[in-house]
Order: C-alpha cells, then structure tokens, then sequence
C-alpha cells in the first residue's frame, strides 16, 4: 500500500481552514495525513460574522464553521492555539511553539494578516500588549474581551472608519456605548467608495447614534495604566473608557521572509499558487500576492482554496488561478451596500453614470469601459444590486440607454423574483453559488435556508445574499413541479425525470439510488461494523440507511446521533420508559422528546453506542425500525384507547396489527416517500387525522338486522409539508374493524406502485390523489382487494376535540386516568424516570404518549386519587395546566433539526407562560409552532399555527414567524388561513395576546351545532 503523503497547512482561517475542507470532501484524506497549526485554541469560524457577535445578533457558537471534532472526525491533526515558530524549507519541516515538528511533502500558508497598529503613543506597553481598555477586533478572543469591558464602559473611540471599524461602532453602539468613530481620511470607508458615497453613507451612521470625526489624526491615548480618552495631532483630547484599533490590516508574511520565500507586500505566488522557486510550498489567502494584487474578501479566498485544492488532488491538476473580480455586497448602517470592479473612472474614455438622493440614502453609480460595466457602487437599492452584480460577472455589452440599468423599467416594478433569474445567474458571490445550485440542492432535499447553505455553502460568507437564497428555497419547494423551477433549456431533459401517466419512472435523485442499490433494512446487520469503523467511516448512503433503523445523523452535533422508537398507538410502560431514561443518561443528552407522532427521541449518542443501546431497548419490547425515510411512520391513535368514554370502539388494536405487518417486511420499505397513518376509534378526534396520507376514523352503519355497525371512514392524502397544508380527502369507504389492516395494506402499496419517484417534495401520496382523483383511487384500490367497497358510513365524530388533559373517569368502574401536560414534549429523563415510579405505584405501570406531546398515566384507583394529585410530579407535569399551556405543541427546532429556521420549544413555552399571565387559567387555545415549512409541528391545524422563517430587519436576520388562525381538525376540518408574516418572535406574546380573543371568538361563532351522539344503542356490545 503507497503511503499517504505528508499535507501541513499553516494557518486555521477562512483561508487556510477552507483549503482543508475541500481537500477532504474530494479524497483527500486518502492522499494526504492532514495536519493544520492555527494560532487559535479553536476550530474553524466565521470571521466575517464576527461583527454580529459584538453586536450581539450572533452567538459564539452561530459563526463556528468546523468545530474541534470536525477535525478528530476527519483525521486531521490539529494544532490549535499552536503558533509556528519557523519553517525549515531545506528539511522540509513547520516546528511550532511547543516545540513539535511536523514534516511535509506539502506545505500551505495561509497565515492570513495582521492588523496595523498606527504609531500612537500609549497604545503598546513596554512589553508588546495593548495599553488596558485599548482593543483590536480580529479574533473570538478579541470579541470576548471586548464584550467584557463593554459591559462597564459608557464611551467608546473606535479609530478608523473603514468596514471593520463601522461594524466594531455599531455592535458597541448595539450595547448602549457612546461611539465616535474617527478615521484619518475626509472620507469613511475611502478603500470602498467614493466621496459622494462616503458622505451618504456618514449620514446614515450618523442617523443610527454614531458620532464620525474624519479626517483626524490620533496621537496619543490618555490615562494612567488605562485608557482614559485619546489626544488628536491639534492637541484636543476625547473622553473614552475604551478604544478599538480598526486601522487595517497587513499580509502576516513574518514567518514567510524569515524561511527565505519570496515576499514582495504578500508571499509572491503563481497562477498555480505555488511560491516562486521553493518546490511543494503554496501560499493563498490574504498572505498572499497573485500578479501584484492583494486579496482582503472571503470570495477570492476561497476561490484560491477551490483551485488549489483541485491541484492537489488531482482533481484538475491543471487548474489555474487568473485573479479574482472584486464584488462585494453587504449592509452597513441598515444600508444594502453593493461595490464591483473600480470604484473611479480610471482610462481617459470612462464614462460614469450616477444619481443620488442622499436624504434617502440612495446612491448609484455605474463605471463603463468600451459599453462595458467595470465599476459600480450602488447604496440604499438592494433590488437593483442582483442585476447589476450579474452585468458585471458577464462582461457583456450594455444596452445603449446607460439608465434602464440604474432604473430598470418600468420604475415601479417589483424586486427581481427567482423565476426570472436565469440557471445560471450568480446568487451568492463569496462561495460562487448558482441559482441552478441551489434548486438542485432543494430538489435532492435540503427544503430549508439552513440546510441549502450547508450544502451548497451559499449564504455562508458574508450573508448577505442569504435573503435571496430564501426566496429561491420558497419558490422550489412551492413550485408546481419542483423541476420547473429551472428556467426553460434547450437541452434535452433526463431520461426518468418525469412520470408518464401511469408509469413511474425512477429518477437519479439521491435517495432513489440509494434506496436501489440496496434496501434500506440490509443496514440493520451492518450496524455493528460501521459502530466499530466510526461515525467519519459511514458513507453519505448508509447514513442515510441507517435512518430505516431509526438512527439519525445530525449535522448540528458532528458525530453524534439521535435514535427514534416507534410507539405504535402511544402506546408504553413504565419498564420502557426507564429504560428510556437510563440510556438517555447513559449514552446521550439527558433529555427526551415526545413528538406528535407519539413516539420518543433519544439524542446526543455517539454510533459506538447503537449497538448497546438496541439490545436495551430490545430488552423491554422497544423498536427504532423504519421510523425514518421512506416508511411508514408510527401510526398514531387515540393515546386513551380502551379508556374514554368518548370512543365508539377501541381500535388499539388495529393500530398493532397494521403495524406487526410492515415492521421488518421489505415489501413496505421502498415507498416513493414517508407515509403518516393515523387509526382512531375517538369519537373526540384527538389524532388530527386530516393531517394524515391514510386515516381511519370511527363510522357507524346499520346491518341488515337493523343493529348498527362500528369501523371506519377512510381519508387519504392529507399532509402538513411537501407543499403546505392538505386536508385529506374522504374515499367513500367504510370498512370493519376485522379488515382494516388489509385493506391498510393495499392502499400502502398503491402509493408504493404509484406514487411518483421525481421530484422528492413532489413525491407523497397526496400528489398521487391529486393525479387520480378520489374516484379512479377507489377504483384502483377495490380492484386489488377484488371486491366492491361499501360506501362510508355517518361519521361519529363530534364537532368538539379534546386533548386528554386532566383526570377522567374510565370506562372501567373506579379507575380513572390522567393526563399530564409536558409542556412541547421534551422531558428530562429524570422526570421520565418519576413518570415511571408514579404509573407503577399508582396505576398498573401502563402509560401513554399523546399526539399533543404529553403524558397519559391510566388505571388509577379512586381510593388513591387525592394521594396521586398531591404527587410532586404533577407540580412539574400538570393536569390543570392554564389554558394558554395545554393546547401548545412544537416540532424539534433548530436546535437539532437541520431543516428548522428557527428555535421552537423554549421560545414556545416562555410565549406560553407570559400569555398565561394575561389570560384566563380556563381559556385555552390551541397553538402550534412549526420551524419549517416541513410542518412537523401541524402550525396548519391549530387556532393559532406559528411557522418558523427568518427576516431581515434592520439590516438584521432574525428568527420571526408566519401567523396562520382558524386552523381545526375534526368533521369540518381547515387549514389555517395566513394572516400575519414576518412577526418577530420576541414581539409574539403582545401580538398573540391581541389575537386570541379573535380566534376564540372566531371560532365559536364558526362552530356548527355539533351532530346528534352516537344513541346507547349504538354503543352496543362495544
């Protein structure tokens, strides 16, 4: 076996970290033994969005691109916090402060730069620090200290008005500080725009609470010990508690000069980014000089990364580097600020364009060489910037009327929308992401902003083209066909890209080549080996396998995993549900989450773990089967099965035939898409089974005999995602109890025969429905059971829900159960070790999970009643929660799902509790929080339904929320109709407030009379 050679890359920054990245996702860890010094104890972070975490919009662990264990997880040896002490170019060894010696076959530098420290007295002890309350802003560490002292410091002088020191203003201006800026120039940001420009720009700031002093000149910074104030060159002084040095930065090429390379401003390189003359030795990033220029924006970085890392794994080994374009777009003051090529004209024969209105910050300015666009500078019109960027990446003639450019016509027409960008129009500049690119990455499955950034790595640089990224993502997923997303091409479509007719024809898309090499249950064996290899040795594919066992990678926690069990029904007991708890504690997060498919996630575990975890779980009856991909999920049902009085039938049982029949049986593991059953006898519709692909809800007939008859109506192709809301459609059918799970069966396999195997969000079997008809569904579903169908029966729901909150009374004489709020399901397994005890000491030890997320515990005597409501755990799991609580359900969020836009169950509850405050204890509404368009959190069937979205404002992205009303599921089931959008969520509790007398209102003026109950006849033999 050849070994691998020695790859070292000095520097762990934008640039250096970045090379790294594209080295592995191409092989590289099967050419190279990768090892990294970076000056930093940390891994890889966004420096850009450094800014956001002064200000106080981003946290720390927001802007961390590769954490610590990314490198362990890819084999990369890391040296952080490590500096280079030199490079010995003649033994072709990097020795680091430490003392440690790595040797190299390939050398990288990527030491980026170093910010300049003008000559101020008092700024530089004796010693080489920062004089106390004096700051750079380069660094995390830096940030932190400055967050620090900002705490207690009510002045700030920030010197230098370029990007840097306007962003370091404003976040300590975010944090109450008076703020001066003072920059050396007339002109702020003078690197970046031109005078006319700049003046605007000052306004803007200036309108935002900063204080601009140009043209200054800082001495001397006052204070014995520190920082006091800062002295000017004409004597007078400023008052401050703290100074931060943003005067800009210079190539770090120290190290470079001392190994004797090449070193002019940066370290000189070639179109091969090699150093001149020195064999196996490269340089990129801002250290770096191609033909006389130096790069300081991330675009080109990373341009230089992608090259080079093509070079080194012979990918394109002859990939060269020509330079880069310069555009770069981002927001200053709140202002879209947008500056391409040349900022003045240059050649005799420029000719510029312009306007400005400098009372509304507007400005724009076109630089045009031989009817071609070099320059522009455009301030205050974010929508013009797309198309100007896009004239500029062409270099092709403009139109003879210079204007339509600056004012496309007509003026008053909308911002351009994502269907008419071409394919390959150039969406974000940093990562040079296509439009194209981006629905290719929503069509393989990345339905959310987050998960498209993670796999395109668009909107991952400066951000700012990350609104438009969110408006391509809608515009895909709610496409009628996902593929006509793409603007027309005169290339020949893909054979298999389309459904024709009746004939499914499978696609290449990701998951259908998955699923055909090999069935998604054949991982379950493997589990033990890829447990034993490590999370970093599993394929793309089996990690996607591995979601048929109900083993789920999450891209938030590298390498570790979250495992789903199927509770058919809800459906547990208090042996399970410790063992719950025990591994939680044991092997993952001590936290478990209920969801509203009744089942619990476990998470936080690592795959060396899986196997022990199976055989406990096992142990007590647990399954984690095909409760992933495309399978049917756990079917849902009544969590008081067998208890309420207000069932027309225990259909429980059901429930568990249907699922014993397609667990394990590969005949129901290739469906074209996930499938949600729901199968209930409540008369009270506790399962939101409009929300369902398949749902069985209970229908009375009369027998010939005259006696009535229990089973169900059936109803097909309801869903939340994929889409939105639809309500799924009744068959016409009724069948018995006796053959439910049969005929459960084929309208599965229907879907499974059917169901379209294109587009994925295109895919479930409401598209099917949608191409049939109710009509020719039947038909086909009669034809493979061969025989007719009777037609439905009266349907026995009454008009008013229920949720199963409180202490009731069963069926059985003297027993009661009772129904406790965990409040959006996720529950400490301590807690659910107590839920255990009391169901055991109380009850019979069965319990139950409910599809609003919470805690049934049946079988209570009456003679022990008052001792269980006097039970601490009740205190933390109530039975009388207040109305605002109980009806509060919440999909998984952003904390571990990589779909979600936004945190949902804290920010649920703590809305919750301070409506609770305002409200009535007794008045209860229903609200749902979803934090994607996928639904998990059914925001479509609630009084109030929240889906989660992040908006700019203020020039600032934040979490906010559509607000949808009048949702319901039921006889007369809606979907909730849209009727507020891009809602902050910190404004929701006084936004809520005013909006749910309206909904309670609304929605019992909107109540029908509800049908006659079923008579005690036919409660019969029940």
């Amino acid at each position: 076996m050849t070994p691998r050679s020695r790859l070292v890359v000095v520097g762990n920054g934008m640039a250096g970290a970045r090379l790294v990245e594209d080295v592995v996702a191409k092989g590289g860890n099967q050419i190279f033994d990768i090892s990294v010094f970076g000056d930093e104890p940390h891994g890889n972070y966004n420096r850009i969005l450094l800014s956001g975490v002064l200000a106080g919009t981003h946290r720390m662990e927001d802007i961390v691109i590769n954490p610590l264990s990314w490198y362990q997880a890819n084999r990369i040896r890391l040296h952080a916090g490590n500096r280079v002490e030199r490079l010995d170019l003649a033994s072709r060894e990097v020795i680091g402060s430490d003392g440690v010696v790595e040797p190299y076959d390939t050398l990288v530098i990527a030491t980026g730069s170093r910010p300049l420290l003008p000559s101020i007295a008092g700024l530089v002890s004796d010693d080489g620090t920062l004089k106390d309350g004096a700051f750079v802003f380069r660094t995390i560490d830096d940030c932190d200290r400055m967050l620090m002292r900002a705490r207690d410091a009510r002045a700030a002088v920030v010197i230098g008005g370029g990007l840097l020191g306007i962003e370091a203003a404003r976040g300590l201006r975010n944090h109450g500080l008076d703020v001066h800026i003072l920059h050396l120039t007339p002109h702020v940001m003078d690197a970046q725009l031109d005078p006319p420009a700049s003046r605007i720009l000052q306004r803007q700031l200036e309108q935002t609470g900063l204080k601009v002093l140009t043209d200054r000149s800082t001495t001397a910074l006052l204070g014995e010990g520190c920082v006091d104030g800062v002295m000017f060159s004409d004597g007078s002084t400023l008052p401050c508690d703290m100074v931060v040095v943003a005067a800009g930065i210079r190539p770090n090429v120290q190290l470079a000069r001392a190994a004797g390379l090449p070193v002019q401003r940066g370290i000189l390189v070639g179109d091969d980014l090699a150093c001149q003359g020195v064999p196996g030795v490269y340089a990129i990033g801002e250290c770096a000089e191609h033909r006389g220029q130096l790069y300081g924006l991330v675009a080109p970085l990373w341009e230089q990364a992608q090259i080079l890392s093509d070079r080194l794994t012979r990918r394109r080994a002859d990939a060269i580097y020509a330079g880069s374009r310069l555009t770069t777009k981002l927001k200053v003051a709140g202002l879209d600020v947008a500056v391409m090529g040349l900022k003045d004209a240059v050649e005799d024969e420029d000719e510029v364009v312009s306007y400005a209105e400098p009372s509304r910050g507007i400005y724009k300015k076109l630089i045009l060489r031989n009817d071609r666009l070099v320059g522009a500078i455009l301030i205050g019109d974010g929508p013009l910037v797309p198309g100007v960027a896009q004239a500029f990446a062409d270099e092709g003639v403009l139109a003879e009327r210079r204007s339509e450019l600056l004012f496309p016509l007509p003026i008053d027409s909308p911002r351009r929308t994502p269907e008419q960008m071409t394919d390959d129009t150039q969406i974000c500049d940093c990562n040079v992401v296509s439009k194209a690119q981006i629905v290719e990455a929503v069509l393989g499955g990345a339905t959310s902003l987050l998960a498209v950034c993670e796999r395109t790595r668009a909107g991952t640089g400066c951000g700012s083209c990350r609104p438009e990224v969110q408006r391509i993502v809608e515009m895909t997923c709610a496409s009628v066909d996902a593929r006509e997303a793409l603007t027309p091409s005169p290339a020949p479509a893909p054979a298999g890209a389309a459904d024709q007719d009746d004939k499914v024809v499978v696609t290449l898309n990701k998951v259908e080549r998955i699923k055909k090499e090999k069935d998604g249950l054949d991982i379950v064996p493997e589990i033990p080996s890829l447990a034993q290899g490590g999370w970093e040795a599993i394929t793309e594919a089996d990690r996607e396998r591995l979601k048929w066992a109900g083993v789920f990678f999450r891209r938030q926690t590298p390498g570790r995993f979250m495992i789903r069990l199927r509770i058919p029904n809800g459906f547990t007991n208090a042996d399970q549900v410790r063992s719950i708890a025990d591994v939680a504690e044991e092997f993952g997060t001590p936290l478990v989450d209920i969801t509203t498919r009744q089942q619990i996630q476990i998470r936080g575990f690592a795959i060396e773990h899986v196997p022990e975890i199976g055989r406990r779980l096992e142990a007590v009856g647990l399954l984690s089967l095909q409760t992933g991909m495309d399978n049917i999920r756990n079917v849902v049902g009544c969590a008081a099965a067998g208890l309420t009085t207000g069932e027309l039938f225990d259909a429980s049982p059901v429930v568990h035939e249907f699922t014993d029949m397609f667990v394990g049986n590969k005949a129901f593991t290739n469906l074209p898409r996930k499938f949600n059953v729901g199968i209930s006898g409540c008369t009270e519709h506790c399962t939101h089974a409009e929300s369902q692909d398949l749902a069985l809800t209970p229908a009375v007939k009369t027998a010939a005999n005259g006696q009535p008859r229990h089973g169900f109506n059936i109803a097909v192709g309801g869903k939340m995602g994929s889409g939105g809301c639809r309500v799924a459609s009744p068959l016409d059918v009724f069948v018995d109890p006796a053959e439910a799970a049969a005929v459960c069966r084929e309208i599965v396999f229907l879907f499974r025969d059917h169901g379209s195997r294109a587009a994925r969000n295109r895919a479930r079997l409401s598209f099917l429905l949608e191409k049939w008809g109710a009509d020719r569904f039947r038909r086909e579903l009669a034809e493979r059971l061969g025989r007719m169908l009777e037609p439905a029966g009266r349907d026995a729901r009454i008009q008013r829900g229920t949720d199963h909150i409180g202490i009731h009374r069963q069926r059985q004489a003297g027993l009661n159960y009772a129904g406790l709020l965990a409040a959006v399901g996720r529950v400490p397994a301590g807690t659910l070790r107590d839920v255990a005890r009391v169901a055991a000491e109380y009850g019979t030890g069965d319990i139950r999970f409910t599809t609003t997320q919470n805690i049934i515990i049946p079988n209570v005597p009456d003679a022990v009643l008052s001792r269980f409501r006097a039970e601490p755990l009740l205190a933390g799991l109530p039975h009388d929660p207040p109305g605002a609580l109980r009806g509060l359900v919440a999909c998984t969020g952003i904390d571990y799902c990589h779909f979600a836009l936004i945190e949902t169950k804290d920010i649920a509850v703590k809305t919750a509790e301070i409506l609770a405050l305002r409200l009535p204890h007794d008045q209860r509404v229903t609200t749902h929080w979803s934090g994607c368009p996928a639904g998990c959190g059914n925001h479509a069937a609630a009084d109030i339904g929240l889906l989660g979205k992040n908006v700019r404002v203020n020039g600032e992205m934040i979490e906010a929320v559509d607000i949808f009303i009048g949702g319901r599921a039921g006889p007369h089931a809606k979907a909730g109709i849209k009727m507020l959008e891009d809602v902050p969520c910190a404004d929701l509790p006084a936004v809520l407030e005013t909006l749910i007398p309206y909904v309670t209102g609304r929605r019992a003026a909107a109540a029908a009379p509800p049908p006659a109950p079923p008579s005690p006849s036919e409660y019969a033999n029940v």
